[in-house]
């Protein structure tokens, strides 16, 4: 039986009686506010997904656009998971670097660098 539990935590299957279970993320801090590190400076833009602010360090006043993302569902989370683990682990001069991640009420926020 233990090969069939293992396929179904690989294909993310439940048995339908599992209880809720809390999310671990491996490059987004968890119920960790934005604010307490980056301060909002203004609005750069407005998309579907939802809002970049130009953002700055509080203690290092490195600049950033911020990315927050409402999320209506599971599958917006999982999309952007993934989105925010690939980016954290990308290291290429044509890819934007990801500063740090957060999830908190439902919105997700992603410090990229500042493209001038």
């Amino acid at each position: 039986m233990s090969f069939f539990n293992n396929l179904k935590k690989v294909l993310h299957l439940g048995s339908g009686n599992d209880a809720k279970k809390k999310k671990v993320f491996n490059n987004i801090r968890d119920n960790s506010d934005p604010s307490e590190n980056w301060d909002m400076v203004g609005e750069l833009g407005d998309g579907a997904f939802g809002k970049v602010y130009k953002a700055q360090h509080k203690t290092t006043g490195q600049l950033a656009a911020a990315k927050m993302c409402v999320l209506d569902n599971e599958d917006d989370l999982a999309d952007f998971t993934v989105e925010i683990d690939i980016l954290s682990e990308c290291r290429h001069p044509n890819v934007v670097e990801l500063h740090e991640a957060y999830f908190i009420d439902n919105k997700l926020w992603a410090a990229t660098v500042e493209i001038a």
